[in-house]
């Protein structure tokens, strides 16, 4: 049981992570990016095609904001394209199952196999779907987690043997998470409004480069040649005899 102090700390951190800033926009670059990374590009080829440099698309895969709009829109194609690949199940099975009937041998085995697979029976390694972060927070929180597990798992009450020890431990361990989460979480906030500012910054300049009097250039003559235009203006007019 958490005894009154505890509840209040808790309560304190439970109000701040509720007062924590609205999650900034993306800008420009990175929403083209997410959008050519979920069409299978990789990052070189996203950083050549948004026009930064490749460094900074792996910079973007660190901010929170940005791996939960690329999660989400991942997430929102792949349902997308179960709910077409449904609509073709009818036919696959008949396919399937006109295969495992096959007099061929080795067309037949493949079918099994794909039926095994379908069933469950095939995945010996137990595969699951990956459960991706689809909010800030949650990504937040995952690279927080990968970072310093003891910690947020209540500093290993498991390893202790005193029972009020343990409790004490997870108490630091749910204020520590709290705290953490609310501090990580502020400054991915101040990292992508500083990205939005830069985004700013490039439009901008951008913006004045296109704005610049275009000056055109004469090409200059080389020594020993002839303005020939200049020359004939000069010239007098031919008289006759």
């Amino acid at each position: 049981m958490f005894n009154d102090k505890t509840e209040k700390e808790l309560d304190k951190m439970q109000n701040m992570l509720w007062e924590r800033s609205p999650a900034p926009r993306l800008t420009v670059e990175q929403l083209n990016a997410i959008d050519l990374l979920i069409l299978g590009k990789t990052d070189r080829e996203v950083a050549d095609l948004v026009g930064v440099r490749r460094e900074t698309i792996t910079k973007w895969h660190q901010n929170p904001f940005f791996m939960a709009e690329l999660n989400t829109k991942r997430d929102a194609l792949w349902i997308d394209s179960k709910l077409r690949l449904k609509a073709l199940a009818y036919e696959a099975v008949n396919v399937l199952t006109n295969g495992l009937h096959s007099t061929n041998e080795k067309i037949a085995i493949t079918a099994a196999v794909h039926i095994l697979k379908t069933v469950g029976l095939y995945d010996t390694d137990g595969k699951a779907s990956m459960d991706l972060p689809k909010t800030p927070e949650e990504a937040v929180w995952a690279m927080s987690w990968n970072k310093k597990t003891n910690v947020y798992r209540g500093s290993r009450p498991d390893a202790l043997d005193s029972f009020s020890t343990k409790q004490w431990a997870k108490e630091v361990g749910a204020q520590l998470a709290a705290k953490t989460l609310f501090m990580e979480y502020e400054e991915a906030v101040r990292d992508q409004k500083k990205e939005l500012k830069e985004s700013k910054r490039r439009e901008k300049l951008q913006e004045d480069q296109s704005q610049l009097p275009q000056i055109e250039l004469t090409p200059a003559i080389e020594d020993g040649e002839e303005d020939l235009s200049q020359g004939q203006g000069d010239r007098p007019e031919p008289v006759e005899a």
